[in-house]
């Protein structure tokens, strides 16, 4: 089986500590693994970029991961596994680079999500889905405890693997970015967008495999309030020590 493994980053420089978990990532048994950078000039054209180089290599399954993130050594075997057990579109929840204050989250959660049941909201509610600030009643947040394997509907590519046939299912482009054309933003939806279609059009189901654990590398802009916030830090022994050591000569 051909394993291709993409990374949607336009600069060829990326982070230290994401080119070295990746070099360790272990290789599943029975598989080539190759990867591809996605190149473009947006995101949605860097996931197509990386699902086009991956095709003409012959790639059966196809896995985007992030390249400001850290992952397990054991992940691309996990993930070889569920699609060994049958499931072909499965996920893994990154922690949010922040916060979004008007959904249901906390700074820096992992998150994806499902739409509710019935039983679960209360009613025979029969309003579509419209998008997380209209209807966010209806959806669930999925957590570690929900399970080991959780079945959702949406998620981003951080951490995404799906099978080839899928892929092709759908109508090109494959991932398009969205515009709003008085102010000229984009809008961050493209790799959820892309999820839903890979249920929608393509027919299978999505997965969140919550045994692995990915942390996303983050480079923050600090002010005088982080003095305050990690005043805690002055103590000696209390800092992260990867972060901040805490070092005074004039005690040692």
């Amino acid at each position: 089986m051909k394993l291709a493994v993409g990374y949607p980053w336009s600069s060829p420089f990326v982070y230290t500590e994401f080119a070295e978990t990746t070099m360790n990532l272990e290789h599943p048994e029975g598989c080539e693994v190759k990867f591809f950078r996605g190149v473009g000039w947006c995101p949605a054209r860097r996931h197509i970029d990386l699902c086009e180089k991956a095709l003409e290599w012959g790639a059966e399954l196809i896995i985007i991961i992030g390249a400001d993130q850290v992952h397990p050594p054991t992940m691309l075997k996990q993930l070889i596994k569920r699609f060994h057990e049958g499931y072909d579109l499965v996920a893994a929840l990154v922690p949010v680079r922040g916060y979004v204050a008007w959904q249901n989250m906390k700074p820096f959660q992992p998150m994806a999500w499902r739409l509710k049941t019935s039983d679960e909201t209360g009613s025979m509610d029969t309003r579509c889905y419209r998008g997380m600030e209209k209807d966010a009643d209806l959806i669930h947040v999925v957590k570690r405890e929900d399970g080991e394997l959780v079945k959702a509907n949406f998620i981003g590519s951080g951490v995404l693997m799906f099978h080839r046939d899928h892929l092709l299912s759908l109508k090109k482009p494959w991932f398009s970015e969205t515009i709003i054309e008085e102010s000229q933003k984009r809008i961050a939806n493209m790799d959820c967008t892309f999820v839903w279609r890979l249920q929608s059009e393509g027919g299978t189901t999505l997965w969140i495999d919550t045994t692995i654990e990915v942390k996303h590398l983050q480079v923050f802009q600090i002010d005088d309030t982080y003095s305050e916030r990690f005043s805690d830090w002055e103590k000696p022994g209390s800092a992260n020590l990867e972060i901040c050591a805490f070092n005074d000569p004039r005690k040692e």
